[in-house]
This record gives C-alpha cells, sequence and structure tokens, in this order.
C-alpha cells in the first residue's frame, strides 16, 4: 500500500455513528438559506438542546455553531 494522508488504523476502524451527531447534523440542514436573528437562534438553541436531552446548550459567540447560525 502506497504511503498516504492517513494511517491503516485509522482508514480500517468501524465507523462510528454518535445519535447526537446525526441529530445535530439533521437539525443544522434544516436552518434556513439566511442568518438567524439573535431570537432565532435562542430558540433553535432551546429546541436542538431538548432533542439532545442537555441541560443547557450556550455556545460561545467564536464557536463554530455559532457562527453556523449567525453566516448561513
Amino acid at each position: 500500500m502506497p504511503p498516504g494522508p492517513a494511517t491503516p488504523a485509522l482508514t480500517c476502524r468501524e465507523l462510528i455513528t454518535y445519535p447526537e451527531t446525526l441529530t445535530l447534523a439533521a437539525a443544522l440542514d434544516r436552518l434556513p438559506p439566511h442568518p438567524l436573528t439573535r431570537t432565532q437562534q435562542t430558540a433553535f438553541l432551546h429546541q436542538l438542546t431538548g432533542r439532545l436531552q442537555l441541560p443547557r446548550l450556550a455556545p460561545a459567540d467564536h464557536d463554530l455553531l455559532r457562527k453556523r447560525l449567525t453566516t448561513r
């Protein structure tokens, strides 16, 4: 096998998909094609928190999730 950017340990491992990852991906896929207002962001995060069964979800302004909500 020629050398490449990935090691055999990474390319041969079993893929694990966490339910939380699928929930987050599905929620982000349903976002409208425009940035959300701060009120909409709060509502989205509140709904996502419930779907992920988390006690709280408050990403910082520099967090990638927050940036996704504001720059779509």
